[in-house]
């Protein structure tokens, strides 16, 4: 391993990457991955959970999926507490839940707000919490918000 691998290894890390079935966290899972982390890619989608964690297999690593409701805190704490059962720890949350509108902004309904702003604002607010709170307990880990 060269100087900078070893500066920047990851190895023995544990990252948590919400929203890690879609591209650009996905791309930060694989990022991960490639520094030598374990990941837990969570997603409200299992199928593309499922997918980004097998290819991240390819670097050598730990790799879990898991389903999860960014909005919903009891889907939150089972996914941490399965974390933490099997890797003892949350070093790193990349937190990047998202969904946006294909509708035009005068033509969004109240619903279809609600939902984006459950996602995109409280999904992020609940994990900082729920995976916040795990840090505190360790006393060390990095929060990320996308």
């Amino acid at each position: 391993m060269d100087f900078l691998q070893s500066l920047f290894s990851l190895k023995g890390k544990t990252s948590v990457v919400i929203g890690g079935g879609g591209v650009l966290a996905g791309a930060m899972a694989e990022g991960l991955a490639g520094a030598g982390s374990h990941v837990a890619v969570v997603d409200l989608h299992p199928e593309h959970g499922k997918a980004r964690a097998e290819s991240l297999n390819r670097f050598g690593v730990e790799t879990l999926a898991l389903e999860a409701d960014v909005s919903s805190r009891e889907d939150l704490d089972r996914a941490c507490r399965t974390i933490i059962d099997r890797w003892g720890a949350t070093d790193i949350l990349i937190n990047a839940p998202g969904i946006n509108s294909g509708t035009p902004f005068f033509e969004i309904s109240e619903e279809e707000w609600d939902k984006i702003i459950r996602v995109n604002l409280r999904g992020v607010f609940l994990a900082c919490q729920v995976f916040g709170q795990q840090m505190i307990r360790q006393k060390s880990g990095s929060i990320i918000n996308i």
